[in-house]
């Protein structure tokens, strides 16, 4: 069934508000006399419905107290809040489609209206639910007063009460990693699709709503390896954490030699030499992988030319080790297991 109609959560899915909300929070905290927190306390520790939250980190406040307050610390902070990667041309493609297009949000009704008119979103939606605690209420309101079909409708949100409130309401969940959840906590609300930015749920909906057939995604990447034969490996939450080798899509009209070296030298910062094929794998779905693909994973050997590891934004860490003591000690996708076990004639 063709999605026709959109809700969209505001923060952390249409706009990139992270820093001013944690900035506020922790002044509610420090008014109270309780520490603040890291950005990492906060995306680990944080979640909605707001109540449910401070409930259990500041059980002695009230919900008045703690929106005055709130509202006080973010009205400063909000003049210079961009929208993400993306959100411009995902709504420009669903309100020339015809498609509706709502917002479903905790965001305070003023300072939506702040936002919305100096970002100039507003013409985009039909009518904004804003200042909503729970929105698991709230969305059955808003499927009512418009007639909505579930099946039809896809709720795009970037945090557990997000896909919660999507299965409360029967609409298809659509997870974006570009907000206050992580894939972790994410995956654990099982939502029906998970995207790492508005580019993947665009790219979604193009093919659903044109009907494009999906076809297997071709990939090089290469175990690369140094002068004493260690082997540099990388770790990326698109796998879940896990640790895999460099490497990525082939573009069109390019010889996967050539996209084997771009993609290492945009991912690692090194040059290569020495490149072997070593085996191509048939990558069907992963659940280790943030989102369902098939990916022809075309591998390879390469002796990685002397300089230093800069590592781009796909990879949070990287470690060069022996393959063997990788296999025995280092939690790799399984790709990358198998690649490993393949150049050592263990398999």
């Amino acid at each position: 069934m063709p999605i026709k109609n959109l809700i969209f959560d505001w923060s952390g899915t249409l706009a990139d508000d992270f820093v001013p909300v944690l900035h506020a929070t922790n002044s509610i905290f420090e008014h109270y006399g309780k520490p603040a927190w890291t950005a990492e306390e906060f995306r680990e520790k944080f979640f909605l419905p707001f109540p449910d939250f401070y409930k259990i980190y500041l059980p002695e406040a009230t919900l008045p107290e703690l929106d005055f307050h709130y509202h006080r610390a973010f009205h400063s902070l909000q003049e210079n809040i961009p929208l993400l990667p993306g959100a411009q041309e995902i709504l420009e493609y669903a309100k020339g489609k015809g498609m509706k297009i709502f917002l479903l949000s905790t965001i305070h009704p003023e300072h939506w209206n702040k936002q919305a008119e100096l970002l100039g979103v507003r013409h985009y939606f039909d009518k904004p639910y804003t200042g909503a605690l729970d929105k698991r209420g709230t969305i059955m309101t808003l499927l009512a007063e418009h007639d909505l079909t579930p099946a039809e409708t896809l709720f795009v949100g970037d945090m557990q009460h997000d896909i919660e409130t999507a299965r409360h309401g029967g609409v298809v969940s659509c997870a974006v990693l570009t907000g206050y959840d992580s894939l972790e906590k994410l995956k654990r609300s099982a939502p029906d699709l998970l995207f790492l930015d508005l580019a993947g749920v665009l790219g979604h909906l193009q093919r659903h709503q044109e009907g494009k057939t999906r076809f297997p995604i071709a990939t090089v990447g290469a175990l690369m390896f140094d002068s004493e034969r260690r082997c540099l490996l990388v770790r990326t939450h698109k796998w879940s954490g896990l640790w895999g080798i460099p490497g990525g899509k082939i573009k069109y009209c390019e010889r996967a030699e050539d996209a084997l070296r771009r993609e290492l030298l945009e991912e690692t910062g090194l040059e290569v030499e020495d490149i072997r094929y070593v085996e191509t794998q048939d990558c069907l779905e992963c659940p280790e992988f943030f989102r369902p693909e098939h990916f022809l994973l075309m591998n390879y050997t390469a002796t990685a030319l002397p300089g230093e590891v800069v590592l781009n934004d796909e990879a949070q860490e990287y470690r060069w080790v022996s393959p063997e003591w990788a296999l025995e000690n280092l939690p790799l996708n399984t790709p990358t297991r198998l690649l490993v076990e393949r150049v050592l004639g263990r398999r």
